[in-house]
C-alpha cells in the first residue's frame, strides 16, 4: 500500500490532478473536494485492479478520451453560463459536488499513467485491495496540495475573476483531451478553425454577459454607498441640531423623526417608516441653530434619496424653523 501510494503520489505531483484540484476547490468546500477525489480514485483504480489489461478491449480508449474530453468542455461551459445568484438555491442542490468531482477524477484519470500504474502494480501484487488502498491514497493526498492552493486563492481573488480561471482550467483540459482522442484526419485547418470559433463564441458570449453584469453591479452598488454617505452626514448633522433636552421626546421631535427616518433607510426597512401616530412638533421653547438647518436641507435636496423620503425629511426638518 505505502509502495503504490508513494508511485502515485510521484506520478502526479504537479501535474493535472492537482489542477484539477486546485480548480474544484475554488467552487466546493475541501471536503467535498477530497471525498470527490477519494470515489472518482476508487472506481477508476478499483476498475484498474479487477479489469486490468483488458480494459482495452472493453471500451476503445478513443472512446474514453473523448467521453472525457466532453465532460470537461462541458463543465467548463457550465461553469460560465451558471448563475450562483439564481442557482444556488437550486443546481446546487439537485448536483452533488462529490459526484460532479469523483465523474470528473475517473474519467479524467481514464488511460492515464496513475492508471496504468495501478494496472501493473495490481498484476504483480499479492494483495490487490492494498495496491487499490494505495493508490487512492496517494491521489488523495496529492490533491491536498491543490486544495490547499485552490483555499488561499479564493480568498484573494475576486468572484469573477474564480469564476473565469476554473472554467478555462476545464476547457483547456477538454482541449487537451480532445486533440488526443480525434482522429488525426479531422485535425485539419478548416475542422479546427471551425471548432476554435464554435467554442470562442460558446466562451465569449457568457464572459460578455458576466463582464456586464459586474459593471451593473458596481455602478448600483457605488450609488448605494454614496446614498449610505449621505445619510450618514445628514444624521451626524442632526445630532448637532439636537439641543439635548433633558426630557427627549424621541420620534415625537422632527429631529428624532429624522432620525428614526435614516436609520430606518440605513437598515433597509424603509417601508417601516411612518409608524408614529402623533405627528412630530416643535414645542414653542425649542429654538434650533438656523446656519445647521439650512446645511441639512441642502443636502437633503441634492441627495439621491428617493423622492418619498426626501420630501419627508424635508417636511419635518422646515418644522424647526422659527420666525424670527
Amino acid at each position: 500500500m505505502v509502495k503504490a501510494s508513494l508511485l502515485i503520489f510521484l506520478a502526479e505531483l504537479g501535474d493535472k490532478t492537482q489542477i484539477l484540484a486546485m480548480a474544484f476547490a475554488l467552487q466546493y468546500s475541501v471536503r467535498q473536494v477530497l471525498l470527490g477525489v477519494a470515489l472518482g480514485a476508487f472506481l477508476n483504480h478499483g476498475l484498474a485492479v479487477i479489469v486490468g489489461s483488458y480494459l482495452a478491449h472493453l471500451i476503445p480508449l478513443s472512446t474514453i478520451r473523448l467521453a472525457s474530453a466532453l465532460m470537461f468542455l462541458g463543465f467548463g461551459l457550465w461553469t460560465l453560463y451558471s448563475d450562483e445568484e439564481h442557482s444556488n438555491g437550486s443546481n446546487k442542490r439537485l448536483s452533488s459536488p462529490i459526484l460532479v468531482v469523483a465523474l470528473a477524477f475517473f474519467l479524467g484519470e481514464l488511460g492515464d499513467k496513475t492508471q496504468l500504474t495501478a494496472i501493473a502494480l495490481a498484476s504483480n501484487s499479492a494483495y490487490p485491495a492494498a495496491v487499490l488502498a494505495g493508490t487512492v491514497l496517494g491521489m488523495v493526498l496529492v490533491s491536498l496540495g491543490g486544495i490547499f492552493v485552490g483555499t488561499k486563492l479564493g480568498g484573494k481573488i475576486p468572484e469573477l475573476a474564480l469564476k473565469l480561471v476554473s472554467s478555462f482550467v476545464f476547457i483547456g483540459f477538454g482541449i487537451f483531451h480532445l486533440v488526443q482522442a480525434v482522429p488525426q484526419r479531422l485535425l485539419n485547418p478548416a475542422s479546427m478553425s471551425l471548432f476554435v470559433l464554435a467554442l470562442g463564441a460558446a466562451v465569449l458570449i457568457p464572459v460578455l454577459q458576466l463582464l456586464r453584469s459586474r459593471a451593473a453591479a458596481g455602478s448600483q452598488g457605488g450609488q448605494m454607498q454614496r446614498i449610505a454617505r449621505q445619510l450618514h452626514s445628514l444624521d451626524r448633522l442632526l445630532d448637532q441640531i439636537c439641543l439635548g433636552d433633558e426630557n427627549c421626546r424621541s420620534e415625537r421631535c422632527p429631529v428624532g423623526y429624522c432620525k428614526k427616518l435614516i436609520k430606518a433607510e440605513l437598515n433597509g426597512s424603509a417601508g417601516l417608516r411612518r409608524t408614529t401616530v402623533v405627528q412630530p412638533y416643535v414645542r414653542k421653547d425649542q429654538r434650533f441653530d438656523r446656519r445647521k438647518l439650512e446645511e441639512a436641507l441642502s443636502l437633503v435636496e441634492r441627495s439621491d434619496l428617493s423622492p418619498e423620503l426626501r420630501a419627508e425629511l424635508k417636511t419635518n426638518l422646515e418644522k424647526l424653523f422659527r420666525p424670527v
